[in-house]
């Protein structure tokens, strides 16, 4: 659950091969012989370390068995690339990727490649476990989104779709879950401004989704989504810096 699925046997970062710098003191989850600052280091009983054992910090986002692709930590350790190295590696994850979604039959989706990418390269998202992610959005739309915070409420049959993959320090590279919303009808769901969030895994699994199978499960995702309920229409825009 946090690596997200299995490691891409083709795909790799060039640069880090051979163990990339585990000793990067930036880094809050880096080795503890390394960062003796890390709050990920051994004392698994502190009670201020954000990925604490669940049994001494209640409060941890990173709890042991918490599911949540969501949660800080959700990607584990995730290396630091640039934004060229971002877009290699994407543009050789990518039919891995298509393959991989496309097990779960979720017919919303479908050619979601094909879409309109509002991201220039993928970018690391911190509200996504700090995985590498873009940002897709079809033609019911993409002629709104394109304008981000001046979008306004998007018409009834838009779906966003958000891939994402990890890279682990030592280089190799690791397809995440895809992140789908998608605007249904009036008084679909009123608390989610009739969005219907979907968590599909790299193996097919649908993890869940809005008033269907197990929809406690992305009930995260809305939490996260009404803090730009009012203004935004629950969606959250990439980073400026990323937009195309």
């Amino acid at each position: 659950c946090a690596a997200g699925g299995s490691f891409s046997t083709k795909c790799v970062v060039p640069r880090l091969v051979g163990g990339g710098n585990p000793c990067n003191p930036c880094n809050p989850c880096a080795a503890s012989a390394c960062n003796p600052c890390n709050p990920c280091a051994a004392s698994a009983c502190n009670p201020c370390n954000p990925c604490a054992a669940s049994v001494c910090n209640p409060c941890n986002p990173c709890a042991a068995g918490a599911c949540n692709p969501c949660n800080p930590c959700g990607g584990g350790a995730v290396a630091d690339i640039s934004p060229c190295e971002a877009a290699g590696v994407y543009e050789c994850l990518k039919g891995e990727m298509n393959a991989a979604y496309a097990k779960s039959g979720w017919k919303s989706v479908k050619g979601y490649q094909g879409w309109l990418n509002v991201a220039k390269t993928p970018y690391q998202s911190g509200t996504h476990g700090g995985r590498y992610v873009n940002n897709y959005v079809d033609s019911h739309g993409d002629y709104r989104y394109a304008k981000y915070e001046d979008s306004g409420t998007m018409p009834l049959g838009t779906t966003l779709a958000k891939d994402s993959f990890v890279v682990k320090p030592n280089g190799k590279v690791s397809i995440g879950p895809l992140f789908v919303m998608e605007k249904m009808g009036t008084g679909f769901a009123k608390d989610s401004g009739d969005w219907r969030y979907t968590l599909i895994m790299p193996n097919g699994k649908v993890v869940g989704t809005t008033n269907g199978k197990n929809s406690k499960a992305v009930a995260f995702c809305n939490d996260c989504h009404s803090s730009v309920a009012e203004d935004q229409d629950f969606m959250m825009f990439l980073p400026e810096e990323d937009r195309k």
